[in-house]
C-alpha cells in the first residue's frame, strides 16, 4: 500500500469506531499505524496522528466525533503502548487539549474511561508531561464522585 492508501485507511477504521469501544477496531488502528511507521517513517506517522486527532479536535457538538472519543482514547492508547517510537512525541503535541475537550463534553461512564486510560498514562510514564496537569484536570470529578459513591451506600 502506498502511505495515501494507508491514511486512506485508517480513515475508514476511525469512521467505524462508535460509542462502544471495539477491541478489534482498536487492534486494526495499531496495525495500521504500526505498518505505517514501518513503511513510511515519521512522514506518514505524522500524517496518521493527524488523522486521529482532527476527529478529536472536531467541536464537542459534532454528534459523530463525539461517540467516537473515547474509542479514539483508547486506539491512541494502544498506539502508545503497542507501537511507541514516533507516535508518542506526535500525537504529546495535542493530546492535552484533546483529553481537556473529550472530558468536558462526556457523562461520568466516559470520564470514568477516560480516567483509567490517564491513570495507566501515569503509572506507565507516558505524556509525563501532561499527565500532572491532567490529573489536575480529573481531580474534582474524581472527589465528586467519590463522594457521591460514598452518599449512597
Amino acid at each position: 500500500m502506498d502511505p495515501d492508501q494507508q491514511v486512506a485507511r485508517l480513515e475508514k477504521l476511525v469512521v467505524k469506531l462508535d460509542a462502544f469501544p471495539d477491541r478489534d477496531l482498536i487492534h486494526q488502528i495499531t496495525e495500521c499505524c504500526r505498518l505505517g511507521l514501518r513503511s513510511g517513517g515519521p512522514e506518514l506517522a505524522e500524517r496518521m496522528v493527524a488523522v486521529l486527532m482532527d476527529v478529536l479536535d472536531d467541536p464537542p457538538d459534532r454528534a459523530t466525533a463525539a461517540n467516537r472519543r473515547v474509542p479514539l482514547f483508547y486506539a491512541l492508547d494502544s498506539v502508545v503502548k503497542n507501537v511507541g517510537d514516533a507516535y508518542q512525541p506526535l500525537l504529546g503535541v495535542r493530546i492535552k487539549s484533546a483529553f481537556e475537550k473529550a472530558f468536558a463534553a462526556c457523562a461520568d461512564k466516559d470520564r470514568t474511561r477516560l480516567h483509567h486510560v490517564l491513570r495507566t498514562w501515569t503509572e506507565k510514564f507516558i505524556f509525563a508531561e501532561h499527565v500532572d496537569e491532567l490529573n489536575s484536570l480529573v481531580a474534582p470529578w474524581y472527589a465528586d464522585l467519590q463522594a457521591r459513591a460514598r452518599g449512597a451506600a
